[in-house]
């Protein structure tokens, strides 16, 4: 076994606690976009549907897509640190997604941040180029007068509205590449749509590491494996950061994600 195999088998027993030192991009922003994001996670059952707000930060040179409230949640962390008090549980923002998305436009390069168990993974891949179909309706979105466009991904049919009175090639998520900013983006089915809630100029300084938890970097093949094993098996990776938890408790939690995975039987992106 060589040494990149090994390394990634004790990251898959969750003993590993080498830090990825990636220079993450900062800068003062140009927008702050705000989506309203709804997802359907099983297939047949439309009483399943998720809802967040997510943020699609925007600077020159990149944009930072998160979960609102897990920028949130962020702030109030290191506010934690400065104070003697704990927060109420009750009171602290949820959420489900725990992943970002940074978009290089220089490099034509994202770089995807994810979180299972008690760790931060890190991975790169060029930015997703989208054969979008351009159409000749028209809508207003937010007093934004928005073109149409049609595309294929992982599987899924979408159309889009953008603006050219942005004139930024970006939107939530990985999609890019319109000549504006897309303001409204949904599959045929309307199982994952996003729309957007607010658009907003900013002046805000930016530093994408700062909303991270010192990532460590692996491929987007072991990347796949990681979030294969987490899903079939969380206790591998629920054991680790020096914390130990009691077997009942991690058959607990490995019986609890096998029901996990058949109901919610329809992600995001249906191929690879």
């Amino acid at each position: 076994m060589n040494l990149k195999s090994l390394l990634l088998v004790i990251i898959l027993l969750g003993t590993v606690s080498i830090i990825y030192a990636q220079n993450f991009p900062k800068d003062t922003l140009r927008y702050e976009i705000i989506y309203d994001y709804s997802y359907q996670v099983n297939k047949e059952d439309t009483l399943s549907k998720q809802r967040e707000q997510m943020v699609l930060n925007v600077a020159k040179n990149f944009s930072f897509y998160v979960s609102l409230n897990n920028m949130k949640l962020n702030d109030l962390e290191k506010n934690w640190k400065d104070s003697d008090g704990l927060p109420d549980r009750k009171s602290l923002p949820k959420t489900k997604l725990h992943y970002t998305i940074v978009k290089e436009y220089g490099t034509n390069q994202k770089i995807i941040n994810d979180r299972f168990g008690q760790g931060t993974f890190t991975y790169n891949q060029n930015l997703d180029k989208f054969d979008w179909k351009l159409q000749e309706e028209q809508k207003e979105i937010l007093g934004y007068s928005c073109k149409k466009a049609t595309t294929e991904f992982a599987g899924r049919t979408y159309v889009a509205w953008y603006t050219t009175d942005i004139s930024i090639s970006d939107g939530p998520y990985k999609f890019n590449g319109l000549p504006g900013l897309i303001l409204s983006i949904y599959d045929t089915n309307k199982h994952y749509q996003f729309n957007v809630a607010s658009v907003k100029n900013s002046s805000s300084f930016c530093n994408t590491a700062d909303q991270l938890q010192k990532p460590t970097q692996i491929t987007y093949e072991e990347y796949k494996q990681l979030k294969k094993r987490y899903k079939e098996k969380p206790s591998t990776l629920i054991n680790s950061g020096g914390m130990t938890f009691p077997k009942e408790m991690l058959d607990l939690a490995d019986q609890r994600a096998k029901e996990k995975m058949k109901f919610e039987n329809n992600p995001m992106e249906l191929t690879d």
